[in-house]
This record gives C-alpha cells, structure tokens and sequence, in this order.
C-alpha cells in the first residue's frame, strides 16, 4: 500500500515540526515521518535557548532577526503555552584575544538592531549573581534572548497540524527515493512507499546517509554533544552561559575529554550543564564518563554553588553542524520536489520562520529570504 501526501516531512525534531505544521496550515496533505520519535535526535538534547549570541554575521543575521521576532510570537500564534520566557545571555570571555573577537562581532550585531556590549568582569555580579566573576575577564551581553521547553514547543506543533489533517509516522526509516525523470516523487520505507510532490529533510546528523541514496555528498558532519541536568532548584541564573571559547575551540576533534561551558536553567528549574563533543561518525546517544567528568570540572570552576547539585542524568547526541556555519536549507539543484533544512547552528530562534518560509516555497514557488547562501550545492572548503 502506498501512501500519498501532498509533502513528506523527514525527520521530526525542531525544524521537521516546524515545516510540518505550516505545510499543514497551508492545507497541504502533510505527513511528518522520523525513524525514531519526535525529538528522536539533537531535538531531544537540547536547551531550548532563543539566542542570538553565536550568530553567524555574514549571511545569518536576517535569519536571526525575523526568526526572534517570530519566537516573541509562538506562544499566541500556536494557541498554546510552550514555556517561553525572556532571558539575556552571557559570552564569557578569558583571554585578549577573545575580547577582542567579542569587539569585533558588535558592529554588525548592533547594525543588525541586536542589542550587545561588552562587559567588564566587575560589572558582572550585577547581570548574573551565580557567577564567580574571578574567572574572567568580562563578557559579551546580549540581554534580549529567549527560552522555551522543547518538549512544548514540538509538541504543540504536532498537535496544532495534526488538527489540520497531518499524518505522524514515528519508527518509520527511509530506505529510498523515488525518482521520475530528474523529480522526486516519494521515499520508500520500511514500513512502505510514500508518495509526495514534495520531500523537506530535516534529518541533521543523518542527512549525508540520506544523500548518498542520491548520490549526494553533502557535507554534514557532526559532533558527539553531551551535557548533564542536575535537579531542579528555584529561579536562581538570570541569563544563558556561554564561553566566548566557542568562536576558537567547536568542532576540535579530540577524545571527548573536553568541553567548553554552555549553562542554562531550564524552564522546569534543571540546571543544563554542558558541553562536552568531539567530531565523530558515532550517531548514538550515550554520554561518556570523561566528558561528563569534564563538564563538572568546567561548570565548577566558573559556578562553585553548582557543585552542591545532584546529577540526575547525563544526556548526548549526534548535533549537525557545517564547515562554513550555515545551514543546508533550500532547494536541490537538479532534483526538483527536493528541499533540505538541516545544519543550522542556532535551531530555536529560527524554528518558526524556516517552517513559514518552506511552505511558501512550496505553495507559492518563492520566499521574501535570499537563500542563496544556505544552498545545499553550494561549494565548501574540500571542494565537494
């Protein structure tokens, strides 16, 4: 038996959810298929944050921008309260140079409208208590950022399509395309084909398997990420935490020993304690003695109140990233009915505007965003 869609939706985490609920308010025949559950992957070990703070400033800032302004508005547009909540963010930063590359992103942040300035480590403690501001030199403040729970936000988009007619099918693998005469027209699956004018994927770490069912050599790679959740507490941090050492260190290879600090507060009251990773071809999902070990280390050092928390488990995951850091998001050259949204390095804040902008590509043929940059064809450092 095959089943037939309008658009098939792979992959069900932030992104697939997204595009799946705005296919399905556009009234296309929608389903939304993923090999695991929703949240199967990084979806499922993730903050929730709405940040800013790691933009990427060449070609990303558009994103960012109308991307916030759409999270301010989820909760009133969905009908449905998904944990959001206004919070600042801090990039610590330790070293010269680093302030130095701090300095260097405000122009274009604050070109942007994004509100962000550096700050002294003695002015600290007056933006966020918690810290021990003798373990820096200072900060990058970005004090309009977000947070929503994740599990609230899927969900509510799962929920809000469903009642426009999508089709969930959880536990269900591609195993192939279905390709006529240089078109997409469904995937085939363990469970059986599917039929569909149009196939989005958003299927992260997994995205360059799916390729090469295609013959395409998409250059996704991922890192192994893993943090901690500690048991909830009272509101105690004011702001997300980051290390200014993101812009020098991501994606090192390594043995998974280290990590480079990354704490939030969940909307529940967790402590989110991260982050350990290393470049690997590992897509499985359990977290290491060292880099939970590394963590603590790191989190100690910078919160020592954290230290009297209890551990309640440890998380990890295969998380997508690109050489260049943008995403793979637009269409496929030389495979039309073939779109990919996959990659992006800030997944939350632009969660609602990539799901508005694939329904207008897929219904109108054009979107008002300039995706150029984004395309899965473009060209990165090794040539392929």
């Amino acid at each position: 038996m095959t089943h037939t869609y309008d658009a098939l939706v792979v992959g069900a985490g932030y992104i697939g959810c997204s595009i799946a609920y705005y296919l399905s308010a556009a009234g296309l025949k929608t389903a939304l298929l993923d090999r695991g559950g929703v949240a199967n992957g990084a979806s499922r070990a993730n903050y929730g944050n709405i940040q800013v703070q790691d933009a990427e400033l060449a070609h990303s800032l558009p994103l960012i921008t109308a991307g916030h302004e759409r999270c301010r508005q989820i909760e009133a547009e969905l009908d449905c309260p998904v944990g959001y909540r206004e919070i600042g963010g801090l990039l610590l930063i330790e070293t010269e140079s680093q302030w130095q590359l701090m300095a260097n992103r405000l122009p274009a942040l604050h070109a942007a409208g994004i509100a962000a300035e550096l700050v002294p480590a003695e002015r600290l403690p007056e933006i966020e208590p918690l810290l021990n501001p003798a373990s820096v030199l200072g900060a990058c403040y970005h004090p309009h950022e977000g947070q929503v729970y994740p599990f609230a936000l899927m969900g509510a988009y799962i929920r809000r399509g469903r009642e426009r007619g999508l089709a969930l099918h959880t536990q269900t693998t591609v195993t192939g395309f279905a390709l006529s005469g240089g078109r997409l027209t469904g995937v085939t699956t363990d469970r059986g084909p599917f039929s569909a004018g149009t196939v989005i994927l958003t299927t992260g770490a997994w995205t360059p398997q799916l390729g090469q069912l295609l013959g395409r050599r998409w250059q996704v790679p991922h890192v192994h990420g893993q943090a901690i959740v500690t048991e909830p507490t009272e509101r105690l941090l004011r702001n997300h935490i980051a290390s200014a050492a993101f812009f020098e260190e991501m994606h090192d290879t390594g043995d998974g020993a280290g990590a480079v600090l990354a704490i939030s507060q969940a909307t529940h009251g967790h402590f989110l304690l991260g982050e350990a990773g290393v470049v690997t071809g590992d897509l499985g999902a359990t977290a290491t003695a060292a880099g939970q070990a590394a963590i603590a280390a790191l989190v100690g050092r910078y919160f020592p109140a954290l230290r009297r928390l209890r551990v309640l488990r440890g998380w990890a995951a295969p998380v997508a990233f690109t050489a260049d850091g943008l995403p793979f998001f637009g269409p496929v050259n030389g495979i039309d009915g073939l779109i990919l949204a996959t990659a992006f390095k800030s997944t939350v804040i632009v969660t609602p505007l990539v799901g508005e902008t694939v329904a207008q590509l897929v219904v109108g043929g054009r979107t008002g965003l300039d995706l150029s940059p984004f395309s899965p064809d473009r060209k990165l450092a090794d040539g392929h």
